[in-house]
């Protein structure tokens, strides 16, 4: 599914989350620095199995904590930032998923236990895009559960 029809679907329809899908935010609110009343609507809901929206202002506010985990990621001792060797041995794999932060391009490949950083900065980056687009198309971001 191309990302106009991902994004609209998600507009449509809200995340599914569930016992077994889970979505970034859902798994990392404990640890993510933002306000107590957003982090307890999200564990409270989530606890009953709810459907819940997180709002424009909601959303606003957790933009600058994912920004915040982002940078502690790139700080961690276990992210090979560059991949100057693999991307050499293997370019296509190692170096096809560039990004720029900070005028500093880095390099994420997240897949495999090794790459754990990567993953956790690729789903980062992923969900702030979709918060970025859904405060741009001012819709809430709704979560649905789903057995």
């Amino acid at each position: 599914m191309n990302n106009e029809k991902y994004l609209q679907n998600v507009f449509d329809k809200g995340l599914k989350y569930g016992p077994i899908i889970k979505q970034y935010f859902i798994e990392e609110c404990k640890t993510l620095q933002i306000s107590s009343t957003i982090q307890n609507k999200v564990i409270e809901n989530v606890s009953k199995d709810d459907n819940f929206e997180i709002t424009i202002l909601e959303m606003q506010n957790i933009l600058p904590a994912l920004e915040k985990k982002i940078i502690e990621l790139l700080k961690h001792p276990d992210f090979n930032a560059f991949k100057e060797k693999l991307i050499e041995k293997f370019p296509e794999q190692y170096g096809s998923q560039p990004f720029e932060h900070k005028g500093t391009t880095y390099y994420l490949y997240h897949k495999g236990r090794e790459f754990y950083i990567d993953s956790l900065i690729y789903r980062i980056l992923n969900f702030k895009k979709l918060i970025e687009e859904h405060i741009k198309a001012n819709i809430p971001l709704r979560y649905v559960f789903e057995k």
